[in-house]
């Protein structure tokens, strides 16, 4: 029960945060980039969260922020869950030499922290947003490869795929018709959680700087510019603050119960 309770709280969050960016010109007047009143003003009828440093609404660019966040943190979770599968499918039913030397990459890479590699490939390809973007998501293939792998080798035993091969089925064809559609529930799960992870990844990079310009509006952009006006005004931090984690343990919360509905042992706990 409570984490049915609690998978309802992340799906109503979710949605009022996706509508709130995808619809943010209905929701604010302001541009996130002009300055609209004095700096550092407190929240008032005019500015309902106050405005930042420059001035610029922060309302505002909360809202334009939650664009740039979550569409990264879902473009870098695309990159690692399709790359992860790819890898993971061609492991599972590529010659046992090759899934050793696959899985054997895979632990080379997985030993070293993932936002620690991420960092280091944002170093060799230079700050930005979309470098933030394709490093966390690469970044991520190695864990998600081996989570894919672990599903499709228990698919493949079932029955069911056996008979499959025994009548003539290629490894193609078994592929799409028969590991994909009976594991994408389980990926499925663990791509939500990939998805919390992506967003953690994309807010802790912009946080530090690695974004580029960091006059875009972007909640760890945000987060790092609230942070020098901690003590006087710590609205500016608290506020982009809570909404990542709320945002971060939604999604982690949505992925824990669809595991658990999707999970017939646990559907009842």
């Amino acid at each position: 029960m409570r984490r049915k309770i609690l998978g309802y709280i992340a799906i109503v969050w979710l949605v009022i945060v996706i509508v709130l960016s995808v619809f943010a010109p209905l929701f604010s007047r302001f541009d996130p980039l002009q300055p609209v009143g004095p700096p550092l003003s407190l929240p008032n009828r005019q500015w309902i969260f106050g405005t930042d440093a420059l001035g610029r609404d922060l309302w505002t660019r909360l809202l334009y922020g939650g664009r740039m966040s979550l569409g990264a943190a879902l473009s870098s979770a695309s990159i690692s869950i399709l790359l992860g599968i790819l890898v993971g499918v061609l492991s599972a039913t590529l010659p046992r030499w090759m899934d050793r030397l696959i899985m054997w990459l895979s632990n080379a890479l997985l030993s070293i922290p993932g936002l620690l590699l991420a960092m280091i490939l944002v170093a060799g390809l230079g700050p930005g947003l979309s470098t933030v973007v394709l490093a966390v998501g690469i970044s991520g293939v190695p864990g998600f490869a081996r989570i894919s792998r672990s599903i499709f080798i228990q698919t493949r035993s079932q029955k069911y795929i056996q008979t499959a091969y025994a009548l003539g089925g290629d490894s193609f064809w078994s592929i799409r018709f028969h590991l994909l559609p009976n594991a994408a529930t389980q990926l499925l799960s663990f791509g939500t959680v990939q998805v919390a992870w992506a967003f953690l990844g994309i807010t802790t990079l912009t946080f530090l700087g690695l974004a580029g310009d960091p006059s875009t509006p972007e909640w760890g952009s945000m987060l790092n510019a609230g942070r020098l006006h901690l003590i006087g005004y710590p609205h500016l931090a608290i506020l982009s603050g809570l909404t990542i984690t709320a945002t971060i343990m939604s999604i982690h919360n949505l992925g824990t119960w669809w595991a658990q509905l999707s999970d017939p042992m646990q559907r009842e706990s």
